[in-house]
This record gives structure tokens, sequence and C-alpha cells, in this order.
């Protein structure tokens, strides 16, 4: 299955899953957040790459009502935010300082099995974002991941809320667009999949607004190496992507209708 045929589907599937929700007929909670986080993403490479610094994001949700039994849910958000880089050049090696820009968009539908206080939670998402790593250079990921979790408390009414988990990539795909900066060929890159955690704490003041503090992580293993060349094949690399991990930890303002 090629990868334009994936994406299709992935989303077919999310709109007929959101549409199965609505279609419930049950009273529904939107919200909508604003939120901003502290990013680090760190690639295991010598010299080491390492990036840091805020991004923002606004969000829309929607939780089926009831108190037991099965319940659907929806997360997307938009983000971005431009980070500080330390790394170095791609062809030299020569250590480099600069900024990396980023932009993203998330979204998930989510199964909740909710039993009074408490939750469980299964989600399927994509998080796809672009990574601007100066004005030619960028990265296109693409990861689909599945989400298993719980959550206690509040949240849909006044009181303190809590819950965490892991997410786990399903299906990862780098486009790092070799062919912009003086390669011949383009080929996708499928970083490793390894599992990653999450949680949050938060507390809801009543009817309109909630707060929460929350940490996501993402783990990526070193892709398989893929043949590239310049100059029409008179010079070959071996590209991949390294080890590589993401961590945020930020805070969100939701207000409820």
């Amino acid at each position: 299955m090629n990868r334009h045929a994936l994406h299709r589907i992935t989303l077919a599937f999310f709109l007929a899953l959101g549409l199965a929700g609505f279609a419930t007929g049950a009273a529904a909670e939107w919200d909508a957040h604003v939120g901003g986080e502290h990013f680090q993403w760190v690639e295991t490479t010598t010299p080491r790459v390492t990036e840091h610094g805020q991004r923002v994001g606004l969000g829309l949700g929607w939780t089926q009502d009831g108190t037991s039994g099965w319940l659907f849910a929806y997360r997307g958000e938009i983000y971005g935010g431009t980070v500080h880089y330390s790394g170095a050049e791609l062809f030299t090696g020569t250590p480099v300082e600069s900024n990396t820009d980023y932009y993203g968009l998330k979204n998930e539908l989510q199964t909740h099995y909710r039993a009074g206080q408490a939750s469980l939670i299964f989600g399927l998402g994509l998080d796809y974002w672009e990574r601007w790593l100066t004005s030619v250079q960028k990265e296109t990921w693409y990861v689909y991941y599945m989400r298993l979790g719980a959550e206690y408390g509040g949240r849909a009414s006044q009181g303190w809320f809590a819950g965490g988990g892991m997410r786990y990539p399903l299906y990862t795909e780098e486009n790092a667009h070799f062919d912009d900066i003086g390669f011949d060929q383009n080929p996708l890159l499928h970083p490793g999949r390894l599992a990653s955690g999450y949680a949050e704490l938060g507390y809801r003041f009543g009817r309109r607004w909630s707060a929460e503090a929350y940490y996501e992580g993402w783990r990526f293993g070193q892709s398989r190496s893929a043949t590239v060349t310049t100059g029409g094949g008179t010079t070959t690399f071996q590209a991949f992507q390294p080890k590589s991990s993401a961590d945020s930890v930020g805070l969100r303002l939701h207000y409820h209708f």
C-alpha cells in the first residue's frame, strides 16, 4: 500500500468514526483550548543534535455525555513555534547554532469506557508536523499512533482530574526533501516505532473553565538507511534518521460550551 492510499484510508476512517459518534444522538460537550509548552528534540548523532524552546497550540475537543459505558471523543490541535537548534552542518559537520520552525496538526478519535469517576481510554490519531531547519531544508513527518490510558476525577464537573498512559506509533513516515538540498533522489524514511508516555493533571473550576498541566513524549528508533547520490551519481551517501526523542511539558486552558 503506498503512502497516499494509507493517508486517504486513515482520513476516511477518522471521518467515519466521527460521524458514528455524532450519529448516536447523545448530548455532548465541546471545548476550545489555548496552550503553551516547553519543547525539546534530541537526535543521538555526533555531534548531538538538540532543540529546545517554546511552542503554542490552539485546539478543539468533543466528548459525548454519559456517566457509564462506551463514549466517543475527539481531540484536535494546531501548534507551532520557533525553537533553538544546536547541531552541525549536514555535509561538513561544522557546529551550528540556529533556529528551527515547527508547524503541526494533531487529530485523534477516542473511545472511553467510563465507570463513575474513572475512564479507560483508547485512541487512534495522526500527528503531522513540518520541521524547517533552514529556508530550504525541511522535514515532513506523519506519525499514525494509538493511545492507551486511563483517567480519574472531575473532568466533567468541578474538581481535580488526572490521567496518563502510553502512545505507540503504528506507522511513521519522514520526508526529508533530499532533492531540495542537492541530492538526486528523495527516498522516504521510516523512523523506528517505540512506545512513549503521557500524563496530565488538571482542575475544572465549574461549568465553563478548566486548566491542566501535561507531559507528552515521542520516541523513535533509527530508521533504515537509504542510498542517495549527488552530481548525477558521482557521490554516494547513506541517509537515515537517527534515534530521536521529543518531550513537551505545558499548560492548557479550556473553555467548555
